[in-house]
């Protein structure tokens, strides 16, 4: 990432009297950029997360591993929406899927969400 320096070349003269307040914070603003390692992922778990639906799963999954039947019926929501939701939630990494007769059992992966609420606490700390 172009330092702070680089930055402030490429603002018109005219505009930095506009931003001088935000200039000494411009360093701080460009680290934040850098301190997530693997953004793509991060942004895939908060948008897993930004569904009611799927929260309502992760904090249910939260408690205990559940068959997508009992999650559904728990819900009050469709078996093949719950699966969709159950899917999505799969691909950002935050749930686990066993098979357990015949059923799939889903548990939530802790460390995963753990992992993600870490990173976005440093972030926030750092600004301060």
């Amino acid at each position: 990432m172009r330092g702070s320096e680089e930055v402030l070349k490429r603002i018109p003269k005219r505009c930095l009297e506009d931003i001088e307040e935000y200039i000494p914070r411009i360093s701080a603003a460009l680290d934040n950029l850098e301190s997530i390692k693997d953004k793509d992922k991060v942004s895939l778990s908060l948008k897993a997360l930004s569904s009611p639906t799927r929260l309502d799963i992760v904090l249910l999954l939260a408690a205990s591993d559940m068959p997508v039947c009992l999650i559904s019926y728990i819900l009050g929501k469709d078996q093949s929406l719950i699966s969709h939701h159950l899917s999505d939630l799969k691909a950002a990494g935050l749930v686990k899927e066993t098979v357990r007769g015949k059923y799939r059992v889903y548990r939530l992966k802790k460390d995963a969400l753990i992992n993600l609420l870490e990173t976005l606490d440093s972030v926030i700390r750092e600004v301060g």
